[in-house]
């Protein structure tokens, strides 16, 4: 109703009909607010209260200044009504400083700069078209002046104070809203009542006056707003206290507001101000440079904070593996240029999972802190102690051989916290070479160092050459492929394992990472070469991955005649087209090798590779074989996927059958071949056909 009543208040017949019409809805209005306010003890002392006291000293003038010219005929200026204006404004300021400091909970309130860059900006308008207007007319006196300058004055500083709210991010609350809006239209109403001060009495105007009540039905609307208790809370100041971007804006429209002024003053004929406007623009100008500047330090100083945090372990403070890495390679430079030694260790907290398992992972965390401290204070200044990952450790010495390098490391040892021991490998960088292989070196003394008893310190000895660890360690087994028609053994597949581990896919993967993986699946080929007493007549699988084939140095360890064996394609994708992926693939073939696809239907694409890639061989992935005896949804897949590939020439063989029900699935879909448990595990020997045969037995 008080909304209805301000909008259609310039319509009403009279001045003295519109003074009480007005009167009576700021009288509502204040009263909304009050019960609302009221209602919520808390909010009273958080600047609410003083801004509501403001907001009715400012109603209780509107209607002082109605009593004033209409029952007590006073005309001259400035009147009591003014007087109650200016200490109204002067109590809204109070109430904004005192909600703000609350909201900040006495942490320093930014956005000081840009809200004077606003304050000196919206100077420049109120300064040419208001108060020096006002200060320079003959017709009004003194006291006159001073009122007139009162009003502008406090209206900038009321802006100025609202403006540093207006930068924090709250405007998704209602209230907020509502408040925007009633500094709004208020500050229009009083600027517009200002510059019609300088040609007469303004009270009369009826639009003035209509913005002023619509600005109390706003405030009274923010009040009675459920928001206003999340906007006092603080739960709608999400994200950044300040939004960066309304600083930006706030400054633009400080800077702009000189310009603006010129340029009205320009199109109506001119102005006498023109060097105040200069000096007030030029002042402007300043101040967004220096905050510029000062926003520029603070960019340039957060990239540094982000540079180290990012090179740092989040747990222990040390440098992390991407700066373990940036300082060996400047170690490796130093030592190259200066002809001097270079050793590369890593350390590895031995039983650090059974520690975690009867203390806890809070003792585990702290244990690496402690650990990470006593071990870099017993370092010196230019060797650097790295977290490589989990419970491993990396360290690179400078200008140490090996024989001090083992000394320095049993140092550690001696004083690594909690009575824990640690495992470590020892290598000595050659001049010119990768210092993966180096790291390769320090690897594989690590793991000797673990299988050795742990609690000691192995150094690469010079004739591991670049053997690391898994290459050290790795043992093939072989598992038997069966004949779908008769379950006889056609083949077997050759599978790594190493003793240190059973996440196999995850040593190749950190063996590519560090620079010989490609020497790893070579080793892994050959070794399954080599196992003696292999059955006649049947063939070797093999896996070979995209990432390998790309390595000169893999072709070369791969041997020329390599009839009987099926070369595996790994799944794992390298970025490599068909095109050059089948040229690699040839080279196998004119070898003698048959080509393999591995887990055939994993990926939307494995169709067409099989037209591209022409393999003799495509293994269904295990994933669509479990089951597939209970989903004939998913037996129907199998079977789609048989046809397509038998369509093609090319023979299948289903991988991962563990069940009689999933071998009489697979079989009735058409396989070639039958691979899994059920026929048999992986292990050292070959199995014959016997063994298959019991196994089948027991299964039944």
């Amino acid at each position: 109703m008080a909304a209805v009543t301000a909008v259609v208040f310039p319509l009403l017949p009279s001045a003295p009909a519109r003074d009480v019409v007005q009167t009576v809805v700021t009288a509502t209005c204040l009263v909304i607010a009050w019960r609302h306010l009221l209602a919520q003890p808390g909010l009273v002392a958080q600047g609410w209260g003083t801004l509501v006291a403001a907001v009715t000293i400012l109603g209780l003038s509107d209607a002082v200044a109605a009593a004033e010219l209409h029952l007590l005929h006073i005309d001259y200026f400035p009147r009591a009504s003014n007087v109650l204006a200016l200490f109204g404004y002067a109590l809204l300021g109070v109430g904004v400083v005192q909600f703000e400091r609350h909201r900040s909970r006495g942490r320093p309130m930014p956005g000081r700069t840009e809200a004077a860059i606003f304050a000196v900006g919206a100077s420049v308008p109120l300064l040419v078209f208001l108060i020096l207007p006002v200060l320079a007319a003959d017709s009004f006196s003194w006291a006159s002046k001073t009122t007139t300058v009162g009003y502008a004055v406090a209206d900038l500083a009321v802006m100025t104070a609202i403006t540093r709210l207006l930068l924090a991010g709250g405007r998704q609350a209602p209230s907020f809203l509502f408040f925007s809006g009633a500094l709004f239209v208020s500050l229009l109403g009083d600027f517009w009542s200002g510059i019609t001060t300088t040609q007469g009495p303004s009270s009369a105007l009826a639009p003035v006056r209509m913005l002023w009540l619509a600005a109390f039905v706003l405030f009274a609307a923010g009040i009675a707003h459920p928001s206003l208790r999340s906007l006092s809370d603080g739960s709608v100041w999400k994200g950044s206290w300040i939004s960066s971007k309304r600083r930006l804006w706030l400054m633009g429209i400080g800077q702009a507001l000189p310009a603006l002024t010129l340029a009205i003053c320009w199109a109506l004929g001119g102005t006498p101000y023109g060097v105040v406007i200069a000096v007030l623009g030029l002042l402007v100008s300043g101040l967004v440079t220096t905050r510029v500047v000062g926003l520029m330090d603070r960019v340039s100083e957060q990239s540094v904070q982000l540079a180290a945090l990012a090179r740092s372990d989040e747990l222990t403070g040390l440098p992390n593996r991407r700066a373990w890495n940036h300082e060996l390679s400047r170690a490796c430079a130093l030592a190259r240029d200066h002809a001097e030694h270079l050793c590369i260790a890593l350390l590895d907290l031995d039983h650090f999972k059974r520690y975690n398992d009867t203390y806890g992972h809070p003792a585990g965390d702290q244990l690496l802190r402690e650990a990470a401290q006593v071990w870099s204070a017993a370092l010196t200044g230019d060797e650097v102690l790295a977290r490589y990952g989990g419970e491993e450790f990396a360290v690179i010495l400078p200008r140490t051989g090996l024989v001090d390098a083992v000394l320095v490391l049993d140092r550690l040892r001696e004083v690594t916290p909690g009575r824990q021991t640690f495992s470590a490998g020892v290598a000595e960088w050659s001049h010119g070479s990768d210092p993966a292989v180096a790291i390769a070196q320090a690897d594989a003394s690590l793991y000797l160092a673990k299988r050795s008893g742990r609690d000691q310190v192995v150094a690469a000895e010079e004739h591991d050459g670049v053997m690391p660890a898994p290459l050290l360690a790795l043992r093939p087994v072989v598992q038997p492929i069966v004949s779908a028609e008769d379950l006889c053994v056609v083949a077997y597949e050759a599978l790594s394992r190493f003793p240190h581990t059973t996440d196999v896919p995850s040593v190749f993967a950190q063996a590519h990472e560090q620079g010989y993986g490609d020497l790893l699946e070579a080793t892994a080929l050959q070794r399954a070469l080599d196992l003696v007493d292999r059955p006649s007549g049947v063939e070797l699988f093999v896996n070979v991955s995209e990432r390998a084939m790309r390595s000169p140095r893999f072709w070369e360890a791969m041997p020329e005649d390599m009839t009987g064996l099926v070369v595996e394609l790994h799944e794992d994708r390298d970025g490599l087209d068909d095109v050059t992926v089948g040229g690699y693939l040839d080279r196998f073939r004119s070898r003698g090798a048959r080509i393999g696809l591995d887990d055939l239907g994993v990926r939307a694409t494995d169709l067409a590779r099989i037209v591209s890639l022409r393999p003799d061989i495509a293994k269904i992935d295990r994933s669509l074989v479990a089951g597939c005896d209970a989903a004939p949804g998913q037996a129907e897949v199998v079977r789609m996927l048989v046809d397509f590939a038998r369509s093609h020439g090319v023979q299948v063989c289903v991988e991962g059958v563990e069940t009689p029900g999933e071998l009489a699935a697979v079989r009735a879909a058409g396989t070639t071949y039958v691979q899994g448990y059920l026929t048999g595990r992986p292990g050292p020997g070959w199995v014959g056909p016997a063994s298959v045969a019991a196994l089948l037995a027991r299964s039944r």
